[in-house]
Order: C-alpha cells, then structure tokens, then sequence
C-alpha cells in the first residue's frame, strides 16, 4: 500500500481496525493528485464525484455573494475537503480552490458509495469521515457566529498562527467578516 494512502486510512480508522482486504478495496477509489496553486477542486452549483485529503498544501472555501467572494474556511494538512452536498449527488454551495501547491488524496465518492451497502467496514470508515467533517463545520458555524471578529482573530492566531504565513491577508479577512484594514489594525496592536 502506497505510504500516502496508508496516512489517509489511518487518520480515519483510530476507532476501528480494517481487514487488508478492505484497505485495499478503499485504495482501489484513491489517487495522489499534485496540483498547482489556483486549481479549482470544486466549483459553486456543479456536482463533484470528489472528496479530497490533504496530505501537503492549503485549500480555501468560498461562495460568491453578490460577486464578492466569501471565504468560509481554510484547509491545510490532514484535513479533508469536499462538500457534502456533492456526497448527496447535489450541487456544491461553494467553490474550493488551492491555495498553495498541494498534493490531495482524492477520493472517489461516487465508486464507493454503493460498498457502503455490502462491506460494514467502509461504512463505518466513510461515517469516521463524515463525524470528523461535521465537527470540523459545527466549529466553523459557532466560530463564525457567536464571536466578534477581533474574539475570532485571536482565536485564529492562537489555534492556527500558520495561516497568517500562508493564506493570503484578503482571504483571511474575508473569513472573519472584516475589511483588510480593519485585519490589519488588528495586526498592528
């Protein structure tokens, strides 16, 4: 089993442990993806068949609202991307575009859904997949919601201080609801 895709599986099978035989049927539905910075994983109001793991790189999610793009989260290593109105076979909301050069695992959704069905060991690990998502979204939500935007700076830059060197200023500024001066006030003091 490649490295890469041994890295993906474990990061979603703590809680369990799978057959061989069921490894190699989740490898079947992955491929490494070395992507260049700007590349567009998902686009807003299309349909994907895609999930993907970041193994080296940063992702950004935003929407456009009345042509103003909106970022509403950021991905970097370890994390998964994807949208999971694309795992229902619907539109994505939102576009997801690289940040930096990355290298993904993707995923293969469409392929492995139906194993679902006739292999419990998938199923439990697409559900370790989706619980892990859903967290992470639950976090964005309250975070985005219940904190005033210099409450959710500090926070940023004590839980994740890596995106201040490596997500553009606009884009960070744009996720925690403020103007760039405004972020850059903030920076300051």
């Amino acid at each position: 089993m490649d490295i890469l895709f041994k890295t993906f599986i474990d990061h979603f099978s703590t809680n369990q442990e799978l057959s061989e035989t069921t490894k190699a049927e989740i490898c079947a539905h992955l491929t490494i993806l070395n992507l260049d910075k700007k590349h567009v994983l998902i686009k807003e109001n299309q349909r994907h068949d895609f999930a993907y793991f970041v193994i080296k790189g940063a992702v950004r999610s935003y929407y456009l609202k009345e042509g103003i793009e909106v970022n509403t989260w950021f991905a970097l290593e370890n994390d998964m991307v994807g949208s999971l109105h694309n795992f229902k076979d619907k539109p994505s909301r939102e576009t997801m575009e690289l940040v930096e050069n990355s290298t993904l695992i993707s995923f293969n959704l469409k392929h492995i859904k139906p194993r679902m069905h006739t292999n419990i060991q998938i199923a439990n690990f697409i559900n370790e997949i989706l619980e892990d998502y859903a967290l992470f979204l639950e976090d964005k939500i309250y975070f985005s919601q219940m904190m005033s935007s210099k409450d959710k700076y500090l926070i940023l830059l004590d839980k994740e201080p890596q995106l201040f060197q490596r997500i553009p200023l606009t884009y960070i500024a744009s996720y925690l609801g403020i103007s760039r001066e405004t972020l850059s006030r903030l920076r300051a003091k």
